[in-house]
């Protein structure tokens, strides 16, 4: 393979142009998650519930930066947005998933003092 030749490909040149644009694209996004995950975090901390518009707008942000990673790494060769269809939400938990799982980890805690109790009174009628 001749390197001349291959410097003078377009195809590799328009390349390198999108990964530049797409690493400026991502490192705005990067700011944006953090701000996504500060809003949330107080969410949680003041009404102990989280922004379901906000969890399923993450969830297709995340989507976006690993498209835009895959891309940058020629890992894949289909451009991200907007070349592309912005990511479609994808199965998240819903805030009942969430409740189940509270419950769960809420009864799992409970059986387990429930244990202990018993033992205690075993240990306490010997």
């Amino acid at each position: 393979m001749d390197i001349k030749e291959n410097a003078k490909n377009v195809d590799v040149w328009t390349r390198g142009l999108f990964i530049l644009i797409y690493a400026v694209i991502f490192y705005f996004l990067f700011f944006l998650i953090w701000l996504v995950v500060i809003f949330q975090f107080l969410m949680k901390l003041i009404t102990t519930e989280l922004n379901d518009q906000l969890l399923e707008f993450s969830d297709s942000l995340t989507q976006y930066v690993s498209q835009i990673l895959l891309y940058i790494t020629f890992k894949s060769e289909e451009r991200p947005f907007p070349f592309s269809p912005w990511p479609q939400k994808a199965k998240t938990q819903t805030k009942s998933a969430t409740k189940k799982i509270s419950k769960k980890k809420t009864s799992k805690k409970t059986a387990s003092k429930t244990a202990e109790e018993q033992n205690d009174d075993n240990e306490e009628q010997k």
